[in-house]
């Protein structure tokens, strides 16, 4: 993919929208993934279900980790392929526990090549809480996610060089900050828990050299994330933003393409993005104090 860099908000801003469907890049139908396992959270509707397709035409063995076993089932019923389910709940953090010991099963002694952190909510209604205390958004979107990868990585069920991708949204450059316990708008605790995300993908590449880590911008998308697809608003964006179909695309290419650049982040209208030393995702004290508050709570509740 090409790289851009690029320095002005007004600029990236412009990128979320302005001709989106024509300068998103498709990812090709080859190299396959034939005998790759991918893991992948969320991946029963919108972009990651269009991201489930898009890795079982490349012949890989999909598990698709949701909360909703019902809705993944009767989905599953529709692909073609290789797809497994297993329940995970990413706003409880105590029941992934049994996450990991229902992949374990599905896994039989194998491990999984791929790990894509997909799912994200962007609305509370709201203000909610976890079980555990933490801001939802917060607790879904970064918190979930880095116990699902913490226990995959203790329990040994990760291959010695996986690929660990990490969704995210450009709209992160809208905040400064993400923390578990942030009370304010639904928009801004979703851009707080993208710069959580950034902090997270660069820690992880700084702490797991063995892994692969990429961070994707898959595009503004106006399903899932609790949209009303029936609303006049989306309906009308819908006709200017990506498809799901389209939104899959810059993680698939982070999947299967040669050449993709561990620690990067990847955008569906840029590329590698290479970012301005100013950029709030480029904060590593932050990063690395973010990181320790996620360990601090994975402490705290879940070492066994």
């Amino acid at each position: 993919m090409k790289s851009t860099e690029i320095k002005s908000k007004f600029k990236r801003r412009l990128s979320w929208g302005w001709k989106q469907k024509s300068r998103t890049q498709s990812c090709p139908a080859k190299p396959l993934l034939t005998g790759k396992i991918v893991a992948i959270t969320g991946g029963n509707e919108g972009i990651g279900l269009a991201t489930v397709r898009g890795l079982l035409q490349r012949e890989a063995e999909v598990i698709m980790l949701s909360r909703n076993q019902q809705k993944s089932e009767k989905v599953i019923e529709t692909l073609e392929g290789s797809v497994h389910f297993v329940k995970l709940d990413l706003g409880d953090i105590s029941t992934i526990e049994k996450t990991i010991e229902d992949l374990e099963n599905v896994l039989n002694g194998r491990k999984i090549d791929i790990l894509i952190n997909n799912a994200g909510i962007a609305s509370r209604n709201s203000h909610r809480v976890s079980p555990q205390g933490y801001e939802f958004i917060f607790a879904v979107n970064v918190l979930g996610h880095h116990v699902l990868f913490k226990k995959c990585h203790e329990k040994g069920l990760l291959t010695s060089n996986a690929q660990i991708i990490a969704v995210t949204g450009d709209l992160y450059i809208e905040a400064n900050d993400c923390t578990p316990d942030y009370d304010g708008s639904d928009m801004q605790a979703y851009a707080r828990s993208k710069v959580g995300v950034m902090w997270w993908a660069y820690e992880c590449h700084r702490l797991f050299p063995e892994y692969k880590v990429n961070i994707v911008h898959p595009g503004v998308v106006p399903f899932g994330l609790n949209a009303n697809k029936e609303s006049f608003a989306i309906k009308l964006m819908s006709s200017l933003m990506l498809s799901p179909e389209g939104g899959a695309q810059t993680t698939l290419i982070c999947a299967t393409q040669p050449n993709i650049e561990t620690g990067a982040y990847y955008h569906n209208t840029l590329g590698k993005v290479i970012l301005p030393e100013d950029d709030v995702a480029l904060k590593a004290d932050a990063s690395k104090a973010f990181w320790h508050i996620l360990e601090e709570i994975y402490d705290k509740d879940l070492r066994v």
